[in-house]
C-alpha cells in the first residue's frame, strides 16, 4: 500500500470521489462533500493531515488528524489533533495497513508540534493503537436511551446559553467561531432548562436528543428537566453517556443500554499529556 499526504483543500477536492467510494465500503455512507471539505480545510485552526493508502489507483486507506483546540478558563490555549475516520477498505484490512496509515498521520503530527492527539477509537482499533502507539485510555463508557415513563409537561423556562461549554475546567473554546464551525453540519444547542439543568445537545434523525455534555444543580429534578426538554423539542428520548447520567444524578441501570457500543475517549502524547479537561462529547468526532 502505498500512502500519501493530503494537505490542502485542493488536493482533497481531487480525491474526493475516491474517498468517498471508501467511506460507502466501509460505512455504508456517503460523507456530504460540502460539510467534509469545510470540517477538514476550512477549519479556523488550520489545515487536516489526511494520509490516504492507495493499491495502484484504488484507494483502500484513509486517516485524519483535524487540528482543534482546548482552553480553560484562565484564558489557557491547548493545541491538538482530533484523530477522525480511520477505515480500510474490507479487502484489505490488516494490521500493516493500519500502521501505515497512522504512523504518517502521527509523524506529520509530530512535525507540526503537536503536543497531542486524541481519539475516540472503536472497539476493533482500541486494542491497536494502544499496543502499537501507545495511546492512553481516558474514559470509557457506555451509551443509554432514556425516555421518562410518563409523558412530562413542557418547562417552565428554556434560556440560551451563550457558550459550547458548561465549567471552567479544560474543554471546546468559549466562542462564536467554534461554534459556528462546530455546528455546521449539525445544530448543537445550549439551553438553561428551568433555571437549573444545563445542558448542550443535538437532534438526530432518529427522533432522538443526544447529550453533549450537562450539568445540574439539582440531581433530584434531573430525571424532570429532562423529560420537559423531550416534550419541548418534540423528540422520542434522550440519548447520553454513562458519565453524563451519574454527573447528573441519574442510575444508568435504569435505563437501556444503546446496542453494545462502548465510547472511548483515548489520548496519544507526542511532546505532552493532555491537560485535565471536563468530558464532552463536543471533543469527540461522533456528530
Amino acid at each position: 500500500m502505498r500512502v500519501t499526504l493530503v494537505r490542502s483543500a485542493t488536493e482533497a477536492e481531487g480525491a474526493f470521489a475516491a474517498i468517498e467510494r471508501l467511506f460507502h465500503s466501509t460505512f455504508g455512507y456517503r460523507p456530504d462533500k460540502i460539510a467534509w471539505s469545510r470540517f477538514y480545510f476550512v477549519n479556523p485552526y488550520g489545515d487536516a493531515i489526511v494520509a490516504l493508502g492507495w493499491n495502484g489507483d484504488q484507494l483502500v486507506g484513509h486517516h485524519a488528524l483535524v487540528p482543534h483546540i482546548l482552553t480553560d478558563g484562565s484564558g489557557k490555549v491547548y493545541r491538538y489533533h482530533l484523530a477522525m475516520s480511520l477505515m480500510v477498505h474490507p479487502d484489505y484490512r490488516g494490521f500493516p495497513a493500519f500502521h501505515r496509515l497512522v504512523s504518517a498521520t502521527t509523524e506529520a503530527a509530530r512535525a507540526e508540534g503537536t503536543p497531542f492527539i486524541l481519539g475516540f477509537p472503536n472497539k476493533n482499533s482500541h486494542a491497536l493503537f494502544q499496543r502499537a502507539f501507545g495511546w492512553k485510555t481516558l474514559i470509557e463508557t457506555e451509551l443509554y436511551n432514556w425516555r421518562p415513563a410518563t409523558p412530562i409537561g413542557s418547562p417552565h423556562s428554556i434560556v440560551a446559553l451563550p457558550y459550547l461549554r458548561l465549567t471552567d475546567e479544560a474543554g471546546p473554546p468559549c466562542d462564536a467561531t467554534y461554534r459556528q464551525w462546530r455546528s455546521l453540519a449539525c445544530p448543537y444547542y445550549a439551553e438553561l432548562v428551568n433555571g437549573r439543568l444545563a445542558v448542550i445537545y443535538k437532534i438526530e434523525r432518529d427522533d432522538t436528543l443526544t447529550v453533549l455534555d450537562v450539568l445540574t444543580a439539582c440531581p433530584e429534578e434531573s430525571a424532570n428537566d429532562l423529560g420537559m426538554l423531550l416534550t419541548y423539542t418534540g423528540m422520542r428520548q434522550v440519548r447520553l453517556t454513562g458519565v453524563h447520567a451519574r454527573m447528573i444524578g441519574l442510575n444508568p441501570a435504569m435505563m437501556e443500554r444503546h446496542t453494545d457500543y462502548r465510547l472511548r475517549m483515548c489520548s496519544a502524547p507526542l511532546s505532552d499529556h493532555p491537560p485535565p479537561m471536563r468530558f464532552s462529547l463536543l471533543l469527540s468526532d461522533v456528530f
